[in-house]
């Protein structure tokens, strides 16, 4: 029976804005503003300034100067106010920014200077944003999530905000059905082999099927009694599921499927490992191939 629950999920690190209560606490060598809202306020006419620990690569800090606004601001550095938002969560209320406040901000090419990206992914390829682009656009013309094509251009602060001339990295499609050989890890493993196939399905997903043939016996590898099937996705991370055995008189043979949202695309990396079913522990693959 081929098993079509996704057994575990790896992420990579991705920003999520969450805004932080920050304390009003003084220390030695902090900087201070003064806060005009307070200039009634005889006790209090001095807060701490907002300045976050670090920025994110590709961007530089900002100092607000006297009549800033966040609207100013992204409007200064080509990014959407709910994007600088984002990327500054230090700031407890966007609305009230002060002379001194430390902000986030995307670094800025020369004028008329594209932004392109110093490589792409594996299964990637590029492409120069037109009059009229949108990444929204974009995706949907080569059949991908929007989120797929933001992951893996960080070169571009704000994905809402692209210009003629931009370089994207975006991924190529896949033909169907799409069929993979996997070949054995270790080249002394002769008789094992694997295949790999993703097929669209209604309404808009991929299904993909890992089989392995002539598998060892999983605890002959360590402490394991089953095989998984992996795929890697750039940007994004990877989905393992459990793949079961089918008696056979004549050979091993083990096989799953996985549906997935249309994430899938030329270059995603597949993998066949042994795993524990009671543990959840996993060991190195015995099987790899690239979608093609």
């Amino acid at each position: 029976m081929l098993n079509h629950h996704i057994k575990y999920i790896f992420t990579n690190n991705i920003f999520q804005a969450t805004y932080n209560k920050i304390e009003l606490i003084c220390f030695h060598g902090d900087i201070l503003k003064k806060n005009e809202s307070y200039q009634n306020n005889k006790n209090i006419n001095n807060i701490r300034a907002q300045i976050p620990e670090r920025c994110r690569m590709g961007f530089q800090r900002y100092t607000v100067v006297a009549g800033d606004t966040i609207e100013k601001i992204a409007k200064r550095f080509n990014v959407t106010v709910d994007f600088l938002i984002a990327e500054n969560p230090h700031i407890q209320d966007p609305d009230k920014i002060f002379p001194g406040d430390v902000l986030c901000v995307p670094v800025q090419p020369k004028p008329g200077e594209p932004r392109i990206p110093e490589s792409c992914p594996l299964g990637f390829n590029r492409y120069t944003v037109k009059v009229g682009d949108t990444v929204s656009k974009i995706a949907q013309g080569i059949g991908v999530p929007v989120d797929l094509i933001v992951v893996n251009n960080l070169h571009i602060p704000d994905p809402n905000v692209i210009f003629p001339g931009d370089v994207l990295c975006v991924p190529v499609p896949l033909k169907f059905p799409s069929c993979t050989i996997l070949n054995p890890v270790n080249p002394a493993m002769t008789i094992v082999l694997g295949s790999a196939m993703v097929q669209k399905i209604p309404p808009n997903e991929h299904q993909l099927t890992i089989a392995g043939i002539n598998l060892p016996s999983p605890s002959s590898l360590g402490d394991f009694d089953g095989y998984d099937g992996f795929v890697g996705i750039p940007g994004i991370g990877g989905y393992g599921f459990s793949l079961s055995r089918c008696p056979s008189q004549f050979f091993s043979l083990w096989i799953g499927s996985i549906t997935l949202f249309p994430l899938l695309s030329v270059g995603d990396q597949i993998y066949v490992i042994p795993s524990n079913s009671k543990t959840g522990q996993t060991g190195r693959p015995i099987l790899s191939g690239v979608l093609k």
